[in-house]
């Protein structure tokens, strides 16, 4: 045990390298760790300092793996997963009928908890674990049993539900152009006042891509432009007036049907990926998260969204 100690890296740094492995990005693995960038910097050089050996390729972005690194993260990954497992396992059996969902910020807020209330309504007996986290929690890394993400259901060590598309478009309160020119084409929305969203998963529409998708071309954003890091923050912005927004129209049914957001232009947009329910393919779901599974999966059938159940846009 000794030699084990003495032979490992600091454990803090291996934490710090594995997030920044996977993110590619230093400061990403920060905010997920809930420290500076600073400090994940630094806790890559000490480790860099302890082995011998640089581990990231500076200067490129996103941040590149050496060969030495790649080796690291394969055995600090595989490692990190057998832990978590097992601890996820003890946790499961120390709390028998809890039944742990992780979903973005944005899904959880905005669709899954207006309908949890009715689940557990349904199933007293079944406590419920909701963890809202950006970037995607993975359920094989943690105590989670199911987890929502959004992509192609392409995902190694994980079983992938489909539970619906989407579709985006611009959105705004409706008054907001009371007394301005409404904008009557995409290019007209570049002369807007637009919110926006920080790049925290890279298959989220930014303005500048929904633009690409137009034929248009959004140089940068203007210095006083309002930008946010929760979806849920930049949506409240936009029913309080503050702008132009990019609606998902699951996210906004309700917002959408109460009239406290309207479209701006007809454009529609439909992302490639779609929003799955996801767990680890190499354990059984526990009963209690096959029941939740089977009602989210009910709930998304019911919720399904056309461009016909779209009011038109405004004017």
């Amino acid at each position: 045990m000794e030699r084990l100690r003495r032979d490992l890296p600091p454990p803090t740094s291996l934490i710090a390298f594995e997030a920044a492995a996977r993110l590619r990005n230093f400061t990403h693995a920060a905010n997920e760790l809930g420290v500076s960038q600073a400090a994940v910097s630094r806790q890559i050089q000490n480790l860099e300092d302890n082995l011998g050996v640089s581990l990231f390729h500076r200067g490129r972005r996103p941040l590149a793996l050496t060969s030495e690194g790649l080796r690291l993260h394969d055995a600090v990954t595989t490692g990190l997963r057998q832990i978590a497992a097992v601890a996820a396992d003890l946790r499961r059996a120390a709390q028998p009928g809890t039944v742990t969902v992780a979903a973005s910020v944005a899904m959880t807020s905005l669709w899954l908890m207006p309908r949890v209330a009715a689940f557990r309504e349904a199933h007293p007996d079944i406590a419920l674990r909701v963890i809202a986290a950006d970037p995607y929690t993975d359920p094989t890394r943690g105590e989670v049993d199911l987890a929502i993400r959004f992509g192609r259901g392409d995902w190694p060590g994980l079983t992938a539900l489909p539970l619906f598309d989407d579709l985006v478009m611009p959105v705004a309160a409706p008054g907001f152009f009371a007394g301005r020119t409404a904008p009557r084409t995409q290019e007209d929305l570049l002369a807007c006042p637009l919110l926006h969203l920080e790049d925290v998963d890279p298959t989220w529409i930014p303005w500048r891509a929904w633009f690409a998708r137009h034929g248009l071309a959004q140089t940068q954003r203007p210095r006083d432009a309002f930008t946010f890091n929760a979806y849920p923050n930049m949506i409240q912005a936009a029913v309080d007036g503050q702008g132009v927004a990019l609606g998902w129209a699951h996210l906004l049914r309700r917002e959408l049907q109460r009239g406290d957001l309207v479209r701006i232009t007809d454009a529609l947009l439909q992302p490639e990926e779609v929003q799955h329910l996801t767990w680890p393919s190499a354990r059984a779901l526990p009963e209690e998260a096959a029941v939740f599974r089977d009602w989210i999966a009910a709930e998304a059938r019911a919720d399904a969204v056309t461009a016909a159940d779209l009011a038109p846009p405004l004017g």
